[in-house]
């Protein structure tokens, strides 16, 4: 009968305490999370009578460092204005948010060859919303939607299950001490309603290790290096 209470007793207190260990262990962030120093978490598409609209949601370091370290960064709404680039008119957004109107002039941008505009904007978390395009004395309002589905990962699911599907890969960047040494690039993609994340691992010597992972499953599709 003593050996049955003592077997009762232990076994009650592995039921008490495991939660308490499990949830602990959850609870630990990956250091990899505090290394993201660009960020693109939503995207969005909006058309009207005579615009075509794509924008994305994230935030850069800023100034821009590769030194494996992430300092300030700045959250912004950044747009780019589809089939106009041979115009030379001039292209301005309105946005109306949070009892503020920000406004931002469309520039041609010479890597993307595409009329750009950026405002700078925190805790955006808007699936839907509107914007005025400005040209000369007309103005049209267009409409865009997040084109990212709901089952897709966060930025944060998608570099935890890296972190998990590529532990050799990711060891690699980390220093005697265990310390990770790059830093991340992150940027939602949808195509054909498809999600997926790419990440990019900067390090210090200006490589770039470029991956594909697909936004549901967290399978890594892709690898390639950039120099």
């Amino acid at each position: 009968m003593k050996n049955y209470l003592k077997f009762f007793v232990v076994f009650i207190l592995t039921l008490t305490l495991f939660p308490l260990v499990f949830f602990s262990a959850c609870d630990k962030e990956s250091d990899l999370l505090g290394k993201v120093s660009e960020l693109k978490s939503d995207a969005f598409y909006g058309e009207s009578q005579n615009y075509k609209i794509k924008a994305g949601y994230g935030f850069s370091e800023t100034p821009t460092e590769n030194d494996g370290k992430v300092n300030a960064t700045v959250y912004a709404l950044s747009f780019k204005l589809l089939e106009k680039e041979t115009d030379n008119a001039t292209y301005v957004l309105s946005l109306d948010y949070g009892g503020n109107t920000f406004k931002s002039v469309f520039a041609l941008n010479p890597v993307s060859n595409a009329l750009c505009c950026s405002i700078s904007i925190e805790d955006f978390t808007e699936k839907s919303f509107t914007v005025k395009i400005f040209c000369a004395d007309a103005s049209e309002t267009v409409t865009l939607s997040s084109t990212v589905p709901k089952n897709a990962m966060d930025y944060k699911q998608a570099i935890l299950s890296l972190e998990k599907n590529q532990k050799n890969l990711i060891d690699s960047y980390r220093d005697n001490n265990g310390n990770f040494t790059a830093e991340l690039v992150a940027r939602i993609i949808v195509k054909d309603q498809k999600p997926y994340w790419y990440i990019g691992i900067k390090s210090g010597n200006g490589n770039l290790k470029a991956l594909l992972i697909d936004g549901v499953s967290g399978e890594v599709l892709a690898i390639r290096e950039v120099f």
